[in-house]
């Protein structure tokens, strides 16, 4: 015996409705996680131009004589910035989007760190150039994990785009 069961008009556009409804609801959790993501990325990169303040900070204090106290001070804060890159925040949010690119760009900077303070801590006079040469070399440090960090992020707003996109569409 086979049934000849109608479908309603109801139960047809149900049918026919529930997969975009899914899909635009799923789109829309995709594009808040982006959202997540790119928020994280940008307190990243704004923890990482902070980086750069403190670096010409500490600079500023070694070329004027300042005091140990103080300079310890701002290698601390500085210390704490990289940390912070380091473990994230999640309740900032903050977190570095890691890749191989980024990976690599903040072991550069570990290790450019490390020579830098190392300079600057056991105390070795130097003449003003060096202090700017070697200054502006760990700056150029950071502003390579700033693009690293901002060209992971494009990445990051293109799909957000392209998400935003395919809901409009739905």
């Amino acid at each position: 015996m086979i049934s000849n069961k109608q479908w309603s008009l109801g139960a047809k556009l149900a049918l026919l409705g529930t997969p975009f409804l899914l899909l635009v609801l799923l789109s829309t959790a995709a594009t808040l996680w982006v959202s997540w993501q790119l928020d994280g990325g940008a307190a990243a990169v704004n923890e990482a131009g902070r980086m750069r303040m403190q670096t010409y900070r500490m600079s500023l204090s070694v070329g004027l004589g300042q005091t140990d106290t103080l300079l310890l001070k701002q290698i601390e804060e500085f210390d704490r910035s990289l940390s912070l890159l380091r473990a994230g925040d999640p309740e900032r949010p903050l977190f570095v989007p890691w890749d191989d690119s980024v990976r690599a760009k903040f072991a550069a900077l570990q290790s450019a760190w490390s020579n830098y303070r190392l300079r600057w801590l056991d105390g070795e006079s130097a003449t003003s150039a060096d202090l700017l040469s070697e200054t502006g070399e760990f700056v150029s440090d950071i502003d390579a994990l700033v693009l690293a960090i901002e060209s992971h992020m494009a990445h990051w707003t293109s799909l957000l785009y392209l998400l935003q996109m395919s809901v409009l569409a739905m």
